[in-house]
């Protein structure tokens, strides 16, 4: 049997965090999804009021090395304040959408990073 060993993340760093009007941002998923060539559903992450979305960093080397030392980069998070709905209706022009909201307070990582929007400021910390 193998050895299974369980590394978590130590440090998330962030590189742009861009908070928008939730109907802004749900848009925006939206959209990026119809320009996809397979047409899904988009999901985004939900923890505590907090909706978000990450962006990871290209992995070069050194975000790889980083990575496996337990250092996370993000090149951007985009996040909206919104109560918990299962699915949140969007409207562009006349064609009805929808964007799933995936609670993830049980990723200890998501919810490390939820913590941290939830007390973002305009301008930055």
């Amino acid at each position: 049997m193998p050895k299974v060993t369980f590394a978590p993340c130590k440090e998330i760093v962030v590189h742009e965090v861009i908070e928008q009007e939730s109907h802004a941002l749900f848009e925006d998923m939206v959209r990026q999804a119809l320009s996809s060539p397979v047409h899904a559903e988009p999901t985004i992450n939900w923890v505590d009021g907090i909706a978000f979305v990450v962006a990871p960093m290209p992995p070069t080397e050194d975000i790889v090395r980083e990575n496996l030392e337990g250092k996370v980069h993000y090149a951007s998070v985009m996040f909206a304040r919104i109560p918990y709905q299962a699915q949140v209706p969007v409207k562009i022009g006349t064609q009805n959408y929808s964007v799933r909201l995936r609670k993830a307070e049980s990723n200890a990582t998501l919810s490390a990073l939820a913590e941290f929007l939830k007390e973002w400021k305009p301008g930055g910390r």
